[in-house]
């Protein structure tokens, strides 16, 4: 599981993260209710992201998971949902 903060800004939020021992890279997800689909915003080696372009005064949700590629084939870590509210 990745430990994660996240930070809001002017019509942003920054997700910034600690490295995970063992993985590939990092998924950044995001979506726009609680119980809206996830939507793919990154695929990572880094370990901050920042989404601009959000609606001031908005709640949104962002989670980001490690994983690992095996020969070939990739596996995802679980996750824990956050939510931010923009300014």
């Amino acid at each position: 599981k990745v430990n994660f903060i996240l930070t809001a800004g002017s019509k942003k939020a920054t997700v910034k993260w600690n490295k995970v021992s063992g993985a590939t890279g990092y998924k950044v997800y995001y979506k726009t209710s609680s119980n809206g689909k996830w939507v793919a915003l990154k695929t990572t080696t880094g370990t901050s992201y920042t989404k601009t372009g959000l609606t001031k005064g908005k709640t949104y949700y962002f989670t980001v998971k490690a994983y690992r590629t095996v020969s070939g084939k990739t596996y995802n870590g679980s996750y824990t949902a956050k939510s931010v509210k923009i300014k």
